[in-house]
């Protein structure tokens, strides 16, 4: 099992060959040879956890390192916490998407890309792994942690029909997913409160791409597009993407989530990735037809796929796994 304090990976890794190890990884990374290939032990002999998180693919700047790598360590320790105090999978991994998503840094939550209208719109996901049940919201404002929906959605799922032989919702979007998480008790957050002078400061820089952009449509100048592109390397801040967990609890069962506020500059109403199910995350526990449990996070163009332990196309991606005890 793979355990490191946060590192960052800048180069690609290509995925490991069938019934290969993977990669070496960088001398920042510190690694953990279990004596068992399956599973960590205690003590007492009893299986134990193990956690990880990641920050988002896209570009990150050298200047907030120590906060992303910070936020990492947090979330995996909010979710240590949790499998210490006896939670399921589902619980914990939903622990670490709150601290993710309450950083002004990650691209989830406070902070997140604002849309055209200069709005916040949220996705995010979780799958229990146990149950297989899923939620999920889409474009939702004014929810600090729209994970908490998600994992309400899937809670509430759990319990059966409604009244009336009426099936719960698992995916809600927009207004209705806003609605139905101030009834179930999820505070609510005024959009413009999500903000950031960060995010508000990569809104107006894209504002002002996109007027340049438009004058080049009309009438193209070669230099005006070079220095455009120039600024789009240097103000990458807002391509952070969808960030993410899986856990595995001390009874095996597995969980992954997903949370982020899309792309930069997105239409009004967009619903990404990160809330389509088995596309933003995956969580299935080992079964007579499957002998692996699959825990799966993904994040622009990178996927995690750690049980079996395999990362693939890591870019610019800060990490921090552990295991509990």
């Amino acid at each position: 099992m793979w355990r490191c304090a946060g590192g960052v990976m800048e180069t690609p890794l290509n995925c490991a060959e069938e019934q290969q190890l993977p990669p070496p990884l960088p001398d920042s990374w510190s690694t953990v040879t279990p004596q068992e290939p399956t599973t960590d032990r205690n003590d007492k002999g009893n299986a134990v956890g193990f956690v990880l998180v990641h920050a988002g693919a896209g570009y990150h700047s050298e200047s907030k390192a120590k906060e992303y790598k910070h936020v990492c360590k947090r979330a995996c320790q909010r979710a240590v916490d949790r499998l210490k105090a006896g939670a399921l999978a589902v619980d914990a991994v939903t622990a670490a998407l709150v601290e993710l998503e309450n950083s002004p840094f990650t691209n989830a939550g406070m902070g997140s890309n604002l849309n055209l209208s200069g709005e916040i719109e949220c996705d995010a996901s979780i799958m229990d792994g146990k149950s297989l049940h899923y939620g999920a919201v889409g474009a939702v404002s004014g929810i600090n942690n729209p994970v908490l929906v998600a994992n309400r959605l899937l809670s509430e799922a759990q319990k059966g029909k409604l009244s009336a032989g009426r099936i719960p919702p698992c995916f809600l979007v927009g207004r209705g997913a806003h609605d139905w998480a101030v009834s179930h008790g999820i505070p609510p957050c005024p959009s413009e409160k999500m903000a950031t002078k960060f995010s508000l400061s990569a809104y107006k820089r894209n504002k002002h791409k996109m007027e340049l952009a438009e004058k080049v449509e009309t009438g193209f100048n070669h230099h005006s597009k070079k220095r455009r592109q120039a600024s789009e390397t240097e103000n990458g801040s807002g391509l952070l993407d969808t960030v993410g967990a899986i856990v595995v609890d001390r009874e095996g069962n597995v969980a992954a989530a997903v949370s982020s506020g899309g792309l930069a500059m997105k239409h009004p109403g967009r619903v990404g990735q990160a809330a389509h199910h088995g596309c933003g995350c995956w969580a299935e526990n080992t079964s007579t037809l499957n002998p692996y449990s699959t825990a799966v996070s993904t994040s622009g163009k990178t996927t995690l796929l750690p049980i079996p332990c395999v990362l693939c196309a890591l870019s610019s991606l800060y990490i921090s796994v552990s295991s509990p005890f």
